[in-house]
């Protein structure tokens, strides 16, 4: 199975383009109300079709028309790290038609890392719920001989040429995340990066590079075709697609804990109401036993939806648990 090979999900209806293009007409999209005319919701996806987080996006798509009487269409907007999807968002009206399902903690390593950013996470945007946790992990190649973590510190140790780690995100939790391994570890590792997992796998699996750390959503499949070889996960549990490898805290580092989530984020001044009925939406959707079953199989960890404040919440602590190895390594994206 390509683990790349991704459904993208119906297309609209005929009928469905033609009350989209009778909004345009309007002057934009409708804003919500029990007696207009559906409008049609944009979903934005900041990473390119294809790929674990087009796959969700349009998953959800599918479903929430269903729980929202509405058509929902995703529209990628990848690049700069998830920033120009949120530019979107920002300059979006504040009707409830526009959503952008993204990861948490670009949200708080932006404001650190960029000098020049356009959006502030924290005014900017309101959080509806959380949708799928989201792990990383270090593999290798099926084909070498490190079997365990603490196998992969000896080889970097007694030679720099088996201690390189690819990396696909710079300036990111999972960035920052492959640092302090390195330091905890003493291992003298090398990070090496690539723009995008489907590169940094090719020559994961080529040999080319001896290791490489990822979200679970890029390694899951690769994994269980026996193509790649997960010696860790960095979550403060197993993840629940790779219920056979263990944590970085069970290999020896138990303080190397990290994870994210994807969240569905809504302009800031969106009405409550309407932040209420996409909350609704999503959990019921994140309930149905065909959309779990579909997360799961790529490599995302299950939830099942949370609160605007739970999710205030999580990211804060996330926040406070990463914002000082941020700053430490004096890291700055501009």
């Amino acid at each position: 199975m390509n683990p790349f090979s991704f459904p993208t999900g119906p297309a609209l209806s005929r009928r469905g383009l033609i009350r989209a293009a009778a909004a345009t007409s309007l002057g934009g999209l409708l804003p919500y109300s029990a007696n207009a005319q559906p409008a049609v919701n944009r979903l934005i996806v900041p990473f390119p079709a294809g790929g674990p987080a087009d796959f969700m996006g349009r998953l959800l798509s599918e479903k929430l028309k269903d729980e929202l009487g509405r058509p929902v269409m995703v529209d990628n907007r990848p690049g700069a790290g998830t920033r120009l999807a949120a530019e979107v968002l920002k300059n979006a009206p504040a009707d409830g038609t526009t959503m952008l399902l993204a990861p948490v903690d670009p949200m708080f390593i932006g404001p650190a890392i960029y000098a020049n950013m356009r959006f502030n996470p924290a005014t900017d945007f309101k959080p509806v719920s959380d949708v799928s946790g989201i792990q990383f992990g270090l593999a290798v190649s099926a084909t070498s001989p490190v079997k365990t973590l603490a196998q992969f510190v000896q080889a970097a140790k007694a030679n720099p040429d088996q201690g390189s780690i690819g990396i696909t995100t710079v300036g990111s939790l999972l960035h920052f995340l492959a640092m302090d391994f390195v330091a905890l570890s003493r291992s003298g590792a090398t990070l090496v990066p690539y723009r995008g997992g489907a590169a940094m796998v090719t020559e994961l699996i080529g040999g080319q590079v001896a290791s490489g750390m990822d979200a679970t959503t890029t390694l899951t499949e690769y994994h269980r075709a026996g193509k790649l070889r997960v010696l860790a996960v960095a979550g403060d549990k197993r993840a629940d697609g790779l219920p056979d490898v263990p944590t970085f805290a069970e290999s020896g580092y138990p303080t190397l804990v990290a994870s994210s989530r994807y969240v569905l984020y809504a302009h800031a001044n969106t009405a409550p109401a309407t932040l209420a009925q996409w909350n609704r939406a999503v959990r019921k959707v994140l309930a149905m036993p065909d959309v779990r079953e579909k997360l799961s199989r790529v490599g995302y960890d299950l939830l099942p939806g949370a609160s605007s404040e739970d999710v205030v919440r999580y990211t804060d602590a996330l926040a406070a648990r990463w914002l000082p190895v941020i700053k430490a390594s004096g890291y700055k994206g501009d």
